[in-house]
């Protein structure tokens, strides 16, 4: 949202200025009311449209099959507790503001039609004889005007004339749209000056109008003289007296510059630049091609998910960039745990893959272990073991207070370098009501990757959807030196649960499975695509090492049916050793990049 609003600011703002400086002070009164309209609508829906980029270039194929790097995981359970989203406030007061505003504009509505007179027809027009003494005015179908002003021989034809071209030309509906959209977008100051340009354009060409029909200016000037003191300022209203009396006597003997007509087509490169400026940019072979796999599960990627997703997270980028994952763990808000995790879900499979802070809904919780004396009589031991029951730490004389029965699980560790202990070992007490309650906690598993994933999603506040890259980069990422028995510190009463995690190993090495797939790949089809086309390989491997599904996703659907053939080709009958969770076999997901690069070697013609 919050692209969309600065992109709209930023453009229907650069056309109010094209307006205010080379079109409002010309008599293109008719060119100038329609530029105003378009412009709103111009700069509402200009954030929406997608402008696809060519590629200039034409590219040899080659196929790469890069290689998911196994990265330990530091996983953390986070408690979704109640707390302060300054995000979500914001969201709750905009809306609040953009219905109090909407709630003044049907006050205003309601407010003319409430108004007291006698209603009658007069010239086929609808007249409405107010007991006030007011400025005549217009709206909609309706003419109001004081019934004292109202004569026997009845309306002054001047004004009678001049609300009528009002009614004529539907200029209430252009209050009324620029109203609304005032009051959704209230936060956009421009449509504020579009309003006042609106009113005022609408009396230069009622004004126009009457003197075109031989009325006297200088009479006409005296007549809305004579009713400047009887103006009210009334919302959505076409008053005849209206403020900018100057201004509009200037525009009844002003004669147009020997430039207008150029100006009105000053507009048209203006638009088309602003449209290559905001228009979201996809490059190449970006179109949106169903991807193919066994399951369609895929998710449909929000750009302004990712760039609040990294907006959070350079909040902590000080931790992240300095591999500080401690001190991101400790610093990282409720609000922000709650909010991140709202965002992953919206992204898209690859960008879930690829943000360094990600999570796993999976419930993995801490299961039953039974303490025995021995164990008990061991962490007895201050110089080599840290004791903490409940998320508190205790000395471990104190340890013999408590029968083996209170405890329902615990867990040894090795202990954080940080805390400057002298024990080397850490154990994790639960008594059963404690352990209770974390059970029936809705958690979040958090997974940390590493600053190099960190720092491949910085964007710009409005990026282009790039799709296609002039050259595709297959980087090994170290895997990051994470303490997997990290420990938080004794101030914090909630139990960390540490897991440590072994990716699935295909049958003779990754190597082996690489070569096959390049060597049983048929790129031929893909020959004449320029750029470089990229899939996502997700392998699911069970813990007794079967391949149990695969799924592809990429832009180019004919790329992704290839991709799965040749997995599956490489996968059938194969066994894999599996995953491995806290060293038991576990279920995994092992992801596979796959890209096809070209290089360049003549320009087309």
């Amino acid at each position: 949202m919050e692209t969309f609003i600065l992109k709209t600011v930023i453009c229907s703002g650069i056309l109010f200025g094209l307006y205010h400086w080379f079109l409002a002070k010309e008599k293109t009164f008719v060119f100038n009311r329609f530029y105003l309209i378009f412009s709103v609508i111009f700069s509402l829906t200009i954030p929406f449209l997608t402008i696809e980029l060519p590629n200039l270039k034409e590219e040899k194929s080659n196929l790469v099959v890069g290689e998911e790097i196994p990265q330990q995981v530091f996983t953390q359970q986070i408690t979704e507790e109640s707390s302060f989203d300054f995000s979500q406030i914001i969201l709750a007061v905009y809306f609040l503001i953009a219905v109090l505003f909407l709630a003044k504009f049907i006050i205003s509505i309601l407010k003319i039609k409430n108004l007291k007179g006698r209603r009658l027809i007069y010239r086929s027009k609808n007249i409405v004889l107010l007991q006030k003494d007011l400025a005549p005015f217009s709206f909609w179908n309706t003419i109001y005007i004081s019934e004292k002003s109202f004569s026997y021989s009845g309306i002054d034809n001047r004004v009678f004339m001049h609300e009528e071209i009002h009614i004529q030309q539907k200029h209430s509906l252009d209050l009324i749209f620029i109203e609304l959209t005032k009051a959704v977008l209230w936060i956009n100051p421009f449509f504020y000056f579009y309003k006042i340009a609106m009113i005022n354009n609408h009396e230069f060409l009622a004004d126009e109008e009457v003197i075109n029909k031989n009325i006297n200016i200088k009479n006409y000037q005296e007549l809305i003289l004579q009713e400047v003191l009887k103006q009210q300022n009334i919302p959505l209203t076409h008053q005849f007296n209206f403020n900018n009396t100057k201004k509009r006597f200037i525009m009844m003997t002003k004669q147009n510059s020997k430039f207008a007509k150029a100006k009105k087509f000053l507009a048209a490169p203006v638009f088309a630049i602003a449209a290559f400026v905001f228009a979201e940019k996809v490059y190449g072979n970006s179109t949106a091609e169903n991807p193919v796999s066994i399951s369609q599960n895929s998710k449909i990627e929000s750009d302004d998910a990712l760039i609040a997703y990294q907006k959070i997270l350079d909040k902590y980028s000080k931790y992240l960039d300095n591999q500080d994952y401690h001190g991101f763990i400790q610093n990282l808000s409720p609000s922000d745990k709650i909010q991140l995790h709202s965002l992953f879900q919206k992204l898209s499979d690859d960008n879930q893959y690829n943000v360094p802070v990600r999570f796993n809904d999976r419930q993995m919780k801490t299961k039953r272990w039974k303490i025995t004396d021995a164990d008990i009589k061991k962490y007895l031991d201050s110089e080599n073991y840290s004791v903490i029951v409940d998320g508190k730490r205790i000395k471990n004389s104190d340890l013999s207070k408590y029968d083996i029965n209170d405890f329902a699980t615990f867990l040894e560790m090795r202990t954080n370098p940080k805390f400057n202990l002298k024990q080397s070992r850490t154990v994790m007490l639960m008594t059963e009501n404690y352990y209770a309650a974390y059970l029936k906690r809705k958690d979040l598993n958090m997974i940390i990757s590493g600053p190099n994933l960190y720092s491949k999603i910085k964007t710009d506040t409005i990026p282009p959807k790039k799709a296609k890259d002039a050259k595709a980069e297959i980087k090994k990422i170290k895997p990051e030196d994470i303490n997997v028995n990290e420990y938080p510190p004794v101030a914090m009463p909630k139990p960390v649960q540490t897991v440590e995690q072994t990716p699935a190993e295909y049958p003779g090495g990754m190597d082996l499975m690489r070569k096959g797939m390049g060597e049983n790949f048929n790129a031929a089809p893909f020959e004449k695509l320029s750029g470089t086309v990229k899939a996502s390989i997700l392998i699911s491997v069970d813990e007794n090492g079967k391949t149990t599904d695969i799924k592809v996703t990429g832009p180019n659907s004919e790329f992704n049916k290839e991709a799965y053939r040749v997995t599956e080709l490489m996968t059938a009958g194969k066994i894999w050793k599996p995953a491995t969770e806290n060293g038991k076999p576990a279920k995994s997901v092992y992801k596979l990049p796959l890209a096809m690069k070209f290089e360049n070697t003549a320009p087309i013609k």
